[in-house]
């Protein structure tokens, strides 16, 4: 889905997501609950962020929250043309519970072939623009195939594919701005 809210909600959601991208709230990736390497048990990502449900002892405190099942409500039609192709994704529509990762990645930041412990993952993309770094882009190793990333741009597939993140290339000049890659990962159960 491409430009997933409009102005007044996307500037709502930059509120939330500025707030939380200050160095002294992100984590990293260990304390993060990311995949690990099978052999070594390294992470496979490099980032910082954040767990909503973490941040916010009730959900109406969050921006985000409050708008992000907008989308997916709208499209609604879409996602049940899918069934005729895939009956799999029938079962989004009997997701009861989710909880969302804000990631955030700057220079050098990447996120290694992995899956999600999920039923569905939904992934909603925000940057600052004119954008100030390359890379970031999400690719599914399985079939070879990359989703560009686009700011105002989400996804919605199924946890169990194989993604990663490509690296993230940014000059030193934008680091620790807020001017990097931000995901907020919503996996749904």
């Amino acid at each position: 889905l491409d430009e997933v809210f409009d102005k007044n909600d996307l500037d709502y959601i930059w509120q939330e997501a500025s707030f939380l991208c200050h160095p002294n709230k992100l984590l990293d990736q260990n304390k993060t609950a990311g995949a690990l390497d099978a052999r070594t048990k390294e992470p496979l990502k490099k980032n910082r962020g954040v767990w909503l449900e973490e941040v916010y002892i009730n959900r109406r405190f969050s921006n985000y929250f409050s708008i992000y099942q907008k989308p997916l409500n709208e499209n609604k039609d879409i996602l049940k043309q899918y069934i005729e192709y895939d009956y799999n994704i029938n079962a989004y529509f009997k997701t009861k519970k989710d909880c969302t990762l804000l990631s955030y990645y700057e220079d050098g930041d990447e996120y290694k072939k992995h899956n999600d412990f999920s039923s569905y993952t939904y992934i909603f993309w925000l940057f600052k623009e004119p954008k100030c770094f390359t890379g970031g882009n999400l690719y599914f190793d399985d079939i070879d195939y990359t989703v560009e990333l686009k700011s105002n741009r989400a996804i919605l597939f199924p946890s169990w594919a194989h993604h990663s993140v490509t690296k993230v290339s940014m000059d030193a000049e934008y680091s620790n701005k807020g001017l990097g890659r931000f995901a907020f990962s919503t996996f749904l159960h």
